[in-house]
Parts: structure tokens; sequence; C-alpha cells
């Protein structure tokens, strides 16, 4: 991304207004795409695989690791990127990029303080470099340079009464993000917000976030499944939860005991599960 000067106070931006729409704004993403080194078709492309409706909690499993290769691919200053998930009753760390992320955010929910709970919990854009942080979260931040991280940039999570999480960047360098970053996250995080409220509008917040954790400790028949077809059908990780997430709505079976017949079924060689997951 072609960055603007970059910011060295923090930022804090009402998101509140922007979540509330139900689609992102065409003005929105033309004026963000101009100032970023994307045109506004890919950035438009980009919202709408975001954007795609949630119907288990494999589907928002998916989602969370989707959004956080996109921002973390996006944004030129991000050298660990994850999505923090706290809500109903729940906090933890639903995707991430690397060891680092999850360690740094393992960190900040001990303290109890940071930039992706603070993003959170006021539902404001926290865009901050190291020695304010400092300031404002000392117990995380010793951590956090013990990482070599010197810049944070968090985007909230919500939808209507309901928060959430935080979409969460961290960088090595200082004033590794600007305002033009934080307007890109705002977008991403806006879509998947709504994605996320449809999931969630019909459980409690706390079964919503249980059955989000479940799925995530039980994600490695999907994560061998999906590396399975992209070697069969050469097409990259998000084809091939799509081609899973197709043959479980054909078959109507859950995505993860697709995965489970498809790893098995190849295991013993039956080659017809090429042909069945293309189709």
């Amino acid at each position: 991304m072609v960055h603007i000067e970059p910011l060295t106070e923090a930022r804090t931006t009402d998101a509140t207004a922007r979540a509330a729409e139900p689609v992102a704004d065409v003005g929105d993403v033309v004026a963000v795409a101009e100032q970023a080194d994307l045109s506004p078709t890919a950035l438009a492309s980009l919202l709408v695989s975001l954007g795609e409706s949630i119907t288990d909690e494999d589907d928002l499993a998916n989602l969370l690791e989707r959004v956080s290769e996109v921002a973390h691919d996006v944004v030129d200053g991000a050298d660990s990127t994850g999505v923090t998930v706290d809500f109903g009753g729940r906090t933890y760390t639903a995707a991430y990029t690397d060891g680092r992320t999850l360690r740094v955010d393992h960190e900040q929910y001990a303290a109890g303080e940071g930039p992706c709970l603070e993003a959170s919990r006021t539902r404001q854009t926290v865009l901050v470099d190291l020695d304010e942080a400092t300031d404002r979260w000392p117990a995380f931040t010793e951590a956090a340079r013990a990482e070599g991280i010197r810049s944070f940039l968090a985007a909230p999570l919500f939808v209507d009464d309901r928060t959430l999480g935080a979409l969460n960047l961290y960088g090595r360098e200082p004033a590794a993000f600007d305002a033009v970053d934080a307007d890109v996250l705002e977008l991403l995080t806006g879509t998947v917000s709504r994605a996320i409220g449809e999931f969630a509008r019909f459980k409690s917040a706390r079964d919503a976030a249980d059955a989000l954790q479940r799925a995530l400790e039980t994600r490695a028949p999907i994560e061998q499944a999906k590396g399975i077809l992209m070697v069969l059908h050469r097409i990259d990780a998000h084809q091939a939860f799509h081609l899973l997430r197709r043959q479980s709505q054909t078959t109507n079976t859950r995505l993860r005991d697709v995965a489970i017949d498809l790893v098995e079924r190849l295991s013993t060689g039956d080659g017809s599960v090429a042909d069945e997951t293309a189709s």
C-alpha cells in the first residue's frame, strides 16, 4: 500500500455510523481505494468475498481466518494480524497469521488491557505506536516490546447492540500504520461484523462464542481437506473451502463431516472424491 504521512499520535475514530450501514458505501470504497494501492474494483471484490452469508460456526471460523489474511495482505505495515473474539463472556484469538500474534494477544488478555481490547470495548479504531501505548497499557506493552512489536492498529467488530471483538494488526516498525490503513480496516470490519451478526442473531452471545471456539478446536480435518483439494484442483484455500461448503449444502451434511469423509476416502484410494468435489 502507498502510505500517506504516518501518524505519530494515537487515533481513535467512532465507527458506529459506518458499521450500522447495510453495505459498504460506494463512495467510501472509491475514496479509500484512491489513497491505497488498490483499485476500487479490487477493494469492492474483497468486501464482497468477506460479506458472504454465514450458516454455521465452520463458515464463521473460515471468515475470520480469511479477513485476517486479507488485512495482512492489504496493509503493508502489518507483520502480524489476528482477530479477537470478545463477547459472551469469552475473550480469545479466533484467527491469527503467526505465533507472534498469538503470544502478544495472550499477554494482552492476561493484562486485561491493550489496543484490541480497547477497540472492542469502546467501539473505536485504535492507532498507536509503542511509546504512547506504554503510557496507556504498561503491563501489555512490556510483552509486546519483547516480541519486537512497535505499532498497533485495531478496529472493532460489532453490530447493533452486540460487541463482537476486534481485528488487530501489529507492526515491527515504528509508525507502521496510518489513516488510510485505518480506513481500509474499518471497511473490512464493517462488512465482517454484519456477517457475524447474522450468525449470532438467533443465539445467545455465550452460545455463539462457545460454538465458534468448538469449531476452532476441531478445525484440523477441514484444514487437511482444504490442503488436499488445493493440490488436486490447483486452487487456493478460499476456493477449496467453497468446494467443501458446496458439498456440505448439496448433501445437507455438516461441513466438518464432509471434510472428515473426504480425507478418509482419499486415504483409502477412492479417486471418485476429486470428481465429486469439483462437480
